[in-house]
């Protein structure tokens, strides 16, 4: 089982084609997505919160772009600029804001499919600000069950999250729906791969590779590539 690094988030290549549906939550400037779709030719959805980083999004051959902020319910909600305007977030911000909130549209995971007309998600990226924990603990189960991989930027290092188990949560939910976690990060949950058993047929020893060991060969192969250089 090989897998690859892009933009801080680990994914599976392997089973990834034209075919393939990607929704790339938390867009920012677009780089994951480029990539994905030079590399595999899948067809990519952009969601980006911050409308302005949503209105400069152009990347060639993205499927759609989508302003709005994807969270566990459908509505309007005001959203949060900071001085890293990849940073901004629909939670009020722990650092002071460089200007007033203002609303932005908030969709659930389900009517974004919807809306998209898709009935599977191939791949989810969530680097959504917080908002990653409400979107796992809300979304239905059958949709859930229905995403082959998601790679996901925790963000419990905020303080506002401190003590709450919300990563613990969130991996006990799908790990009961029937994904295995692979923890790549070392010192956060900043790069977390959750992959789909039964869609992706991780056989057992790639579930106990991708569990335990998969984050030491990548830190192997990163540092050999450095002296490799």
């Amino acid at each position: 089982m090989m897998l690859r690094r892009i933009r801080g988030h680990h994914i599976w290549p392997a089973p990834l084609n034209s075919e393939s549906v990607v929704i790339d939550a938390g867009a920012h400037r677009g780089e994951f997505s480029a990539t994905i779709i030079a590399d595999y030719g899948c067809r990519c959805f952009l969601v980006e919160a911050n409308p302005v980083l949503a209105a400069e999004l152009k990347v060639p051959g993205a499927a759609a772009v989508i302003s709005a902020a994807l969270a566990g319910h459908n509505g309007r909600t005001p959203f949060h600029l900071n001085a890293n305007p990849e940073s901004g977030s629909i939670l009020s911000s722990d650092n002071p804001a460089v200007a007033r909130p203002f609303e932005v549209e908030t969709i659930s995971l389900p009517t974004l499919m919807n809306r998209l007309q898709v009935n599977h998600i191939d791949l989810l990226k969530l680097d959504i600000e917080g908002a990653e924990f409400e979107v796992i603990g809300t979304t239905p189960e059958n949709v859930l069950r229905n995403v082959a991989q998601m790679t996901i930027e925790f963000h419990d290092f905020q303080p506002r999250f401190a003590g709450q188990g919300l990563v613990e949560k969130a991996r006990r939910r799908l790990k009961r729906l029937g994904f295995i976690s692979c923890v790549m990060s070392f010192r956060t949950n900043g790069d977390v791969l959750f992959l789909n058993r039964e869609k992706l047929q991780v056989g057992a020893i790639q579930s106990i590779y991708a569990r335990h060991f998969a984050r030491f060969a990548e830190k192997t192969k990163e540092f050999a590539y450095r002296d490799f250089r």
